[in-house]
């Protein structure tokens, strides 16, 4: 993000759309799932990227739905706003195991493998690669 801070929902939202870094809902709800992250930031914390993707997918029926993903300088933060009510899951960084990906004919799945849990996240298959590589980048460099 070139040193810029980004801290606002509307600035996360819009990051993900500069880079390509997911679709699937309009403006208004993509600034609601990231308003969910703004207010949980730590006063500390910097975020280091965001995307968006379908939390928990295992098949086109059988997934949690889109999710907002930002990655911060201490931990993963997935959050998804609902009409009644809110989804908020945090990793820590340092409980953070591997990340892997897999792609298919026309998706992508980004795998979060963390001490308690494994997860996965799909993006479009153009997308797959470009938020790996920035995943790996803000986490493993």
């Amino acid at each position: 993000m070139g040193g810029d801070i980004v801290r606002t929902a509307e600035e996360m939202y819009n990051y993900c759309l500069d880079n390509e870094f997911g679709q699937g809902f309009n403006k208004k709800w993509g600034e609601k799932h990231f308003g969910i992250i703004e207010k949980n930031l730590l006063p500390d914390e910097e975020v280091l990227m965001t995307f968006i993707g379908v939390h928990n997918y295992q098949s086109m029926t059988k997934h949690d739905g889109n999710y907002a993903y930002a990655i911060t300088n201490k931990r993963v933060i997935m959050a998804q706003k609902k009409l009644m009510g809110e989804n908020l899951k945090i990793v820590l960084l340092k409980n953070l195991n591997d990340i892997s990906t897999s792609t298919g004919m026309l998706m992508g799945t980004i795998t979060f493998d963390t001490i308690k849990e494994t997860f996965n996240v799909m993006v479009d298959k153009k997308q797959t690669n470009n938020i790996m590589a920035k995943i790996h980048e803000v986490v493993f460099n």
